[in-house]
Order: C-alpha cells, then structure tokens, then sequence
C-alpha cells in the first residue's frame, strides 16, 4: 500500500465505497472547493444541484481537509 504518508484521507465513492486519496489530491480538492465555497455563483451551483444541505456538507469536508 506504500508509505504513510501517501495515503492522507479517505472518502466515499457514490456507491459508498471508501475512496483514499493521496497528499496531492488532497491539495488539488482542497483548493477547489476553497475558491467555490467562497464565490457566489459556486455556492448557488452547490445549492442548485444538490440541494441547501450540501453547503453544511462542502464546509465541513473543507474544514476536515485544511485540518
């Protein structure tokens, strides 16, 4: 499975399987959904497509990803 280091986080896939991802993925995730959490348009396009609870969601996997 390689270093612990590799491997930093896990998540699920939408069949509820559990994903990890690694140090670099990370950052590129993190990064993204720290520019749509705090744009206007990407919060609404959050919103719109899955609904109002997704934001708490995005927040806090944001949140678990800066941690």
């Amino acid at each position: 499975m390689g270093n612990g280091e590799d491997i930093q986080f896990g998540l699920s896939d939408k069949t509820g399987a559990l994903m990890m991802i690694n140090k670099k993925e990370r950052q590129i995730l993190r990064e993204i959904l720290s520019m749509t959490m705090k744009s206007k348009g990407g919060r609404a396009y959050i919103e719109n497509k899955f609904g109002p609870e997704y934001l708490e969601i995005a927040d806090n996997l944001l949140e678990s990803l800066e941690g």
